[in-house]
């Protein structure tokens, strides 16, 4: 059996959701699993639940945080006292630090995953927790080598790091919902929380300039968060709001039906590590790129390591070159589609699920040797 303890798992829409879903349901083809999860929405919850009861249980735990983490600890105490566990995996240090500490004098199979941003290190105190976890811990799977490097930053002497890139599913078997989108084209798409390392402040900018050459520009702008009433108001100021749409969280249905619709994903991340957030790869780099949709980003993070430059999209390392970066594909439909090609090869072979999760379970079973 495989114990999965986690504070982020749909029906709540995020990356890190994303990941763990799959790797719940990949790892249920071959293992028994169990995921110990946060309470987002009870009905929600329940909905998607029951959608996979049939692949692994899910139980929930709801309330304040500290009796929150302390009840799982109590359930996952009931499943290693009755069953045989071959691994516990953790969806980050925060999801390990009460049972690493609890269990410590058993010897159990424990690996954290680690995202990005919460190993940026804030204080004295914040670097003693995570390293207290990860001395202790099995293996440690960073999503990139940039926040492999992040966590070398804690100390060094850590040995039990390994990278796993984030892994994308198929939408084959998705049913497409369609979207009321505004028209127009070339179609730029945003798909990800709103907030500002997103970088969508900088491409509506660039939608002012574009416009110009391409009058029917459109700009969709896919998910929530707290820079949305600013973001609004700044299409609406820079006299672009004709061509920038907002639609808000989507589901995969939505999502693939807007994919379908669109040119080139965009997405040019900030370095927003002083406020502990950065991009640690970007899964929706390589979604898009299912759907031979080149994309463009920033150097920073591991944004690079999601967006192969010159291969599957174009990384720039001045926010300054997007709007030249943009051009320069909309213009060359032949480096377009070379790029969008390439993107799909690699997401469909090198970053599938079937594939990836290859090496979770080899890592599941090193620990167990």
């Amino acid at each position: 059996m495989i114990v999965i303890l986690t504070q982020c798992f749909p029906s709540k829409i995020g990356g890190i959701e994303n990941l763990i879903f799959n790797l719940s349901y990949y790892l249920s083809k071959n293992n028994k699993v169990i995921v110990l999860a946060d309470q987002h929405n009870i009905i929600k919850d329940t909905i998607f639940d029951n959608k996979f009861k049939n692949n692994f249980l899910v139980k929930r735990f709801g309330g304040i945080k500290y009796f929150r983490k302390r009840n799982k600890i109590r359930e996952l105490e009931k499943i290693i006292n009755f069953k045989e566990v071959k691994a516990i995996i953790c969806d980050s240090w925060k999801s390990l630090e009460v049972p690493i500490k609890k269990f410590k004098n058993i010897n159990l199979p424990f690996i954290c995953l680690v995202h990005g941003n919460e190993v940026i290190i804030k204080n004295n105190r914040h670097h003693t927790r995570i390293l207290n976890c990860f001395n202790n811990v099995n293996k440690i799977v960073s999503n990139s080598e940039f926040t492999k490097n992040l966590v070398k930053k804690i100390n060094p002497e850590l040995k039990n790091i390994i990278v796993i890139n984030p892994g994308v599913s198929n939408f084959d078997e998705i049913i497409e919902e369609e979207v009321k989108l505004i028209d127009g084209k070339p179609t730029l798409l945003t798909l990800a929380r709103l907030e500002k390392r997103k970088g969508h402040e900088h491409i509506l900018k660039a939608i002012v300039k574009l416009k110009k050459k391409y009058h029917n520009i459109r700009y969709i702008i896919a998910g929530e968060g707290k820079e949305r009433s600013y973001l609004e108001s700044l299409a609406c100021s820079l006299n672009i709001s004709e061509n920038v749409m907002f639609i808000g969280s989507i589901n995969d249905g939505q999502k693939k039906f807007i994919l379908k619709k669109t040119n080139l994903m965009i997405m040019p991340t900030l370095d927003e590590s002083k406020k502990s957030s950065i991009e640690g790869f970007g899964i929706t780099y390589i979604e898009a790129a299912l759907f031979g949709i080149p994309s463009i980003a920033s150097n920073v993070g591991g944004t690079k390591e999601a967006v192969l430059h010159n291969e599957t999209g174009i990384i720039i390392d001045n926010l300054d070159k997007l709007e030249i970066a943009i051009v320069d594909l909309i213009e060359d439909n032949i480096k377009m589609k070379k790029l969008g090609e390439k993107a799909k090869e690699r997401a469909e072979i090198q970053l599938s699920w079937t594939n990836i999760i290859k090496d979770y379970n080899k890592l599941i079973d090193e620990v167990n040797l």
